[in-house]
């Protein structure tokens, strides 16, 4: 009991002409300082250990963020890698539906027709009437366009996605793509080399097959059904127009004979030219003729010029492909 009442006395003297100062401590005082004053060591111990601790976690924070965004930089460019190979795969396979039509192996499948547009045409031959169904319009096609992919696909862009699922989207995405590739890699190859070998003895056959575009220009209306712009009636269009500035020249698309040279009803001043094997390429609308019925021209000859002749809507040419007296689409013979 007496412990609980002992008390210290503490003096101060700064110096002789300066008042003594005295501090009376209790046991009881003493112990609540000591106590305090060890919490509060023990507090701020706890804060310098959280505070090192937090500077921890950020530092891998702000490498983990790097890592992250490293990654997604390297998922956004797979993505578009495989994006960009798919592509490739999709205009390589069309490439060899258009050599399988032109060398006349199996496994060609036909182009579905597209639609037209309402300017720079000219009137269908005789004969070529078809009230079939009626196509919608779209803008002309350069006639020297890049490969378009025959099943081109259409994502959301990545940048429009949350942050949170950037990841895994662009993972999946990918991971199909690349699956899809892996499966078509094989038939594919099996595909190439039977066509290797179904054009071995067909060079000829080759050289005298259209394969080139036969003027410079834009494509305004397509093979296929379409309004007719002089009666405003369906009607099939058995040919390309290719719209070109008057004069333009055409040139042979492959080797042949010209079989035919002038005024040819609604075609106008027109071409024809018998590349053996079946095929037979017209052109129609001619300005004038650089060729003489019996000629033989070899894939790039000038023949004629781009006109209006006959009728026509204005300067453009007239394109067709015949096979065994049958109109085909002259796109499917078209390499460029």
């Amino acid at each position: 009991m007496k412990a609980q009442h002992q008390a210290y006395n503490l003096i101060l003297v700064s110096d002789e002409k300066s008042p003594v100062r005295r501090f009376t401590l209790t046991h009881q005082r003493i112990r609540q300082v000591v106590v305090g004053s060890a919490a509060l060591v023990l507090v701020l111990c706890i804060g310098l250990i959280d505070y090192v601790r937090l500077r921890i976690d950020a530092v891998d924070v702000v490498a983990l963020r790097s890592r992250t965004v490293e990654q997604q930089e390297q998922l956004a460019g797979l993505a578009s890698e495989v994006g960009t190979l798919k592509s490739e795969f999709d205009a390589l396979r069309e490439l060899e539906r258009k050599v399988r039509v032109i060398a006349n192996l199996p496994g060609a499948v036909a182009e579905a027709r597209k639609p037209e547009v309402p300017t720079g045409r000219g009137g269908a031959p005789e004969g070529h009437a078809d009230p079939g169904t009626v196509l919608p319009e779209t803008a002309p096609i350069p006639t020297h366009p890049g490969p378009a992919s025959a099943a081109e696909e259409v994502d959301e862009p990545l940048a429009a996605t949350p942050q949170r699922d950037f990841d895994q989207i662009a993972l999946t995405r990918a991971a199909d793509r690349a699956r899809s590739l892996a499966l078509a890699v094989s038939p594919n190859r099996e595909s190439l080399a039977q066509l290797v070998e179904g054009l071995e003895g067909k060079r000829h056959q080759l050289e005298s097959t259209p394969s080139i575009w036969p003027t410079d220009g834009w494509v305004t209306s397509r093979y296929g059904n379409r309004i007719s712009p002089f009666t405003s009636r369906p009607q099939f269009h058995g040919g390309l127009d290719i719209a070109a500035a008057f004069g333009t020249q055409i040139i042979a698309p492959a080797r042949g004979r010209v079989s035919f040279v002038g005024k040819k009803g609604p075609m106008g001043r027109a071409v024809i030219i018998d590349h053996g094997f079946g095929l037979k390429t017209t052109y129609a609308h001619t300005a004038k003729t650089y060729v003489a019925r019996g000629e033989v021209v070899e894939r790039g000859t000038p023949i004629a010029a781009v006109g209006s002749t006959g009728r026509s809507t204005g300067p453009h040419l007239h394109y067709a492909v015949e096979v065994n007296g049958r109109s085909v689409n002259p796109a499917n013979y078209i390499f460029e």
